[in-house]
């Protein structure tokens, strides 16, 4: 039987292995269970993160807060009226809302630390710990749910991705839009009212083509039984962005029936 990773023997990875240190403002996504046995789970690997980085940002995403109106805006990439049975499980969005099972249990053990603050979006929120947290997350509001990778950019940060591929990569769906790609409005139940959300970005199921190509600016560690991987998010957007306008449907899905990547090719730029 492998031998059960402690929080010293992760953290201790990160930092030399992957560079990141107390100075470092940290986008980090991950899975627990592909590192493999780790003594205290999930618990264990989001202490190893806070102690290796300065400041700590995950998603903590709320799908489940989602709802499918009976009408809406044309070229939306939904099917108004089909979504009875999901919005009669549908969750009211509030702060101790449990992270969506997608994102994992690292994030959830990190939105259940007493020093975590969390953004108020209803569908995107993210959570943070550390000297920038309240500053990193101020930058989100409903019209921009990808403030935080945006500041996260300007002040030097890197991504961390543990045990996951590109399609965990959501610093991407900003590259996407500033390339002109289409966002989407979506719709959460919240305490007060259906709150209507513009600006959602859409399918990540085609991000794993970028993959290779970030291999340049790529630092690689293996930590159990993961590959964990961290990027510098500039370069990373700056790439990405570029890629996308000389190759308008880079990034998107092979899937016919996929109706955000069906709408969402732009225009190639010179």
């Amino acid at each position: 039987m492998a031998k059960e990773l402690t929080a010293y023997e992760i953290t201790c990875r990160l930092s030399d292995e992957l560079g990141i240190d107390r100075h470092t403002n940290l986008l980090a996504h991950g899975l627990s269970a592909a590192l493999g046995p780790v003594q205290g789970d999930a618990e264990t690997v989001k202490s190893a993160v806070l102690d290796a980085a300065g400041t700590v940002v995950m998603p903590a995403f709320t799908y489940q807060t989602q709802i499918i109106p009976q009408t809406g805006p044309p070229d939306n990439a939904l099917d108004y009226g089909t979504g009875d049975e999901m919005n009669a499980r549908a969750d009211i969005y509030r702060p101790s809302l449990p992270v969506h099972p997608d994102i994992g249990l690292i994030a959830e053990a990190f939105r259940n630390d007493p020093k975590t603050l969390r953004s108020i979006h209803p569908v995107l929120s993210f959570i943070a710990q550390g000297p920038n947290a309240r500053a990193v997350l101020s930058s989100q509001t409903r019209e921009n749910p990808l403030g935080p990778v945006a500041w996260l950019e300007m002040h030097d940060g890197l991504l961390l991705l543990m045990g996951v591929d590109q399609r965990h990569n959501y610093a991407l769906h900003l590259a996407e839009q500033r390339a002109g790609r289409k966002t989407f409005t979506r719709w959460a139940l919240t305490i007060d009212d259906i709150e209507e959300l513009p600006n959602m970005p859409g399918c990540r199921d085609g991000f794993n083509a970028i993959w290779r190509e970030l291999t340049p600016i790529t630092r690689v560690a293996q930590i159990g039984m993961a590959r964990c991987e961290v990027i510098p998010i500039k370069p990373l957007l700056e790439y990405a962005e570029q890629r996308i306008r000389e190759e308008p449907d880079f990034l998107l899905c092979d899937q016919p029936g996929c109706l955000s990547c069906r709408t969402r090719e732009v225009s190639p730029r010179l």
